[in-house]
């Protein structure tokens, strides 16, 4: 390849520059360590001039001999630049450098002696080695040869080239075409190379684009063969499940059977997102429980166990859902259980992190491995019956995002805790009773109702037999007593007593249908299907509201005064009622809101006192005015009165301006709803 003019002077001048770069430094480098040199010379001298100082000349010409470095002079001055001692040849500038003895060079040094004397060295200046100048000159040089030894041979190639082409062909002078044909003929290839080139280049990447697009196909194709085999595995083992609740459906009933149908065609159908709605924790527990009842088998009660401050609460969630789970749940351990019952209970948690945790216990059958493998891997290959259930379940925890802990105890006792993610709010509600007693004759359940109710109520009295419920109605002012009978059978004694408590309280009865039409429907009494469910109270009107609003309450045990204040107040048009007795007093407030009493103190059972003191535990009766009507009242016993809780004290007989007061006394009706 020939190297154009320009080029080859730009590498020469290159070369010359690094050439001399590398002299300079080279000399940097040797004027360094020649003055290193001085300076070890200067020292080494200096301490045998000050201890020989008679021999001065000598110990001189001996370094100036034996040094490592070319030295032209050695001179030895006194303090006044005198010159003592001169080894070599004169050094003209000996008197400057005592004038300043801090100059310091490669070539000139200067050590002053501790007694005042001056040494003085001069030596040759530092070779300088143009080898490398000359070296990178004769390289220029050869590559200038050889560029002009190509251009010849070229020169002679091309004039071949011309010779070679036809007499005809030639109409111009070789030396004027040869250089723009072979250029010409240079470029075409050159085009013809890059033309070519782009044309490979396009080729190979039509190549990868068809390979790339080969293999898509094929991922594609492979893809959509192993959707269709995991379908077809889909569509078999969905049609074995069917096949196995078809060879179930005439041992299970209508209820469940059509829920196990509704869940394995949800099954297929699974929405990707829950539906979420507000909704009150004991309302969707009631619904829960009583919707699986027609499904659940008789001799197995479902006592339920319900958190008391859950009422408290409103909680976003998808209740259909988390029914369908628990119903599952229920349903897939109900061949285990060996008992007589399954306690189920909820707890909310209301924080940082809200859940609702469920709980199922029962006495029975542990889970086996194989329903264990269902809930924590899914359904197997060949499922059975028995399978189906944990699966529906499994499948409805993912999509909640539900947990599930299992405890066990060797087939005597398990305990399913379900936990579930909500998101709580806190309504501003008020207990519905303020003292409510619970019957239940079997002694077990007393303490799980007393707890739950404390959700309803703000006390709660605990019976388990028709006498301490007697006892607890005679010595507590109850707002409403809830039954629990989970039996068909009853006693008519029994159920005479409870009749008669009926048609004295509001009374709340829990049992099955058949002893709910042998009790009858009373005037004071609601009725549900055990078991006992919050929910079904928190429904139930407020205590109170129900009673018939009256104006005024008499009691008194004499019927002289009663038709002498019947006669007075006759033609006030206001409504009256009339008591003879205290607890008489205290039935008619329990069912009737008054706006005033006038209360006698001495009664034939209760003393106007103690029946005041019980009017002011009702709820409806807390603002009630309450006068107490009496024939005399001595002052302390006024006092008592009033402690008792009465508002004031009202004397026999009545008169004209006796009855103003009490008139204005009444407050509308309004007031007091």
């Amino acid at each position: 390849m020939m190297l154009k003019p320009k080029l080859l002077i730009a590498l020469a001048i290159a070369l010359l520059t690094a050439a001399l770069s590398v002299c300079w430094l080279q000399y940097q480098q040797q004027a360094k360590n020649q003055q290193v040199q001085l300076s070890r010379v200067a020292e080494h001298l200096s301490h045998h001039l000050i201890a020989e100082p008679l021999y001065a000349a000598e110990l001189m010409t001996f370094a100036r001999t034996n040094s490592p470095i070319e030295l032209l002079s050695l001179e030895l001055l006194d303090t006044n630049g005198k010159q003592l001692v001169l080894v070599g040849e004169s050094v003209k500038s000996s008197s400057l450098l005592a004038g300043n003895p801090k100059q310091q060079s490669p070539t000139l040094w200067h050590q002053s002696l501790s007694d005042g004397r001056l040494l003085v060295i001069r030596a040759a200046d530092p070779a300088v080695s143009y080898v490398w100048v000359y070296g990178l000159l004769a390289a220029a040089l050869t590559i200038w040869l050889v560029s002009r030894l190509m251009q010849r041979r070229l020169q002679r190639l091309f004039y071949q080239i011309w010779q070679s082409i036809p007499e005809p062909h030639r109409k111009q002078d070789p030396a004027e075409t040869e250089v723009n044909r072979l250029s010409l003929a240079v470029r075409q290839l050159a085009t013809q190379h890059d033309v070519a080139a782009h044309q490979a280049t396009l080729n190979l990447q039509i190549m990868q684009s068809q390979q790339k697009l080969h293999v898509e196909q094929q991922a594609e194709i492979r893809q959509q063969l192993t959707q269709s085999e995991r379908k077809t595995l889909q569509l078999s083992r969905d049609l074995q499940c069917w096949q196995s609740l078809a060879g179930q459906a005439a041992q299970l009933p209508q209820a469940e059977l059509a829920f196990w149908l509704a869940m394995l065609n949800r099954k297929q159908h699974q929405t990707a997102e829950p539906n979420l709605a507000l909704q009150g924790i004991p309302q969707w527990f009631a619904q829960t429980i009583r919707t699986i009842l027609p499904m659940w088998p008789a001799g197995i009660l479902l006592l339920p166990d319900e958190d008391p401050d859950a009422s408290r609460y409103q909680a976003e969630m998808d209740g259909q859902l988390m029914q369908q789970l628990l119903h599952s749940l229920l349903l897939a351990v109900k061949p285990l259980i060996d008992g007589k019952e399954l306690l189920i209970s909820y707890r909310f948690y209301f924080g940082a992190r809200d859940k609702l945790q469920l709980k199922i216990q029962y006495t029975g059958k542990s889970l086996s491995a194989r329903n264990r493998q269902v809930l924590a891997q899914g359904g197997l290959a060949e499922p059975q019956w028995e399978d189906i259930p944990f699966e529906v379940c499994r499948g409805l925890m993912q999509q909640l995002s539900a947990e599930l802990q299992i405890q066990e105890l060797a087939d005597l006792g398990t305990r399913l805790e379900l936990s579930i993610r909500v998101s709580g709010q806190q309504p501003l509600l008020n207990q519905r009773f303020q003292n409510l007693v619970i019957y239940d004759p079997r002694p077990c359940r007393l303490e799980l109702w007393r707890h739950s109710l404390l959700g309803v109520s703000e006390q709660v009295v605990a019976t388990n037999s028709l006498t301490e419920l007697q006892a607890a109605l005679k010595s507590r002012l109850i707002d409403t007593v809830v039954v629990h009978w989970n039996y068909e059978e009853m006693s008519d004694n029994e159920l005479a007593e409870l009749q008669q408590i009926s048609s004295r309280y509001q009374l709340i009865l829990f049992a099955p249908e058949g002893l709910q039409q042998r009790f009858g429907t009373q005037p004071s009494g609601t009725q549900f299907i055990s078991p006992l469910l919050l929910a079904d109270l928190q429904d139930l009107p407020q205590p109170g509201s129900q009673f018939s609003s009256q104006q005024l309450l008499i009691v008194d045990d004499n019927p002289t005064n009663l038709s002498f204040v019947r006669a007075m107040l006759s033609g006030q048009g206001i409504s009256i009622d009339f008591a003879t007795t205290g607890h008489e007093a205290l039935k008619m407030a329990s069912h009737s809101r008054y706006q005033l009493i006038l209360m006698d103190i001495q009664l034939p059972d209760l003393s106007g006192i103690e029946v005041t003191k019980r009017i002011r535990q009702l709820r409806h009766h807390q603002q009630t005015v309450i006068l107490a009507f009496t024939g005399h009242a001595l002052p302390e016993e006024a006092v008592s009165f009033r402690l008792a809780g009465m508002d004031d004290v009202m004397t026999k007989p009545l008169d004209a301006r006796k009855i103003a007061h009490i008139m204005s006394r009444l407050r509308p009706l309004a007031e007091t709803q």
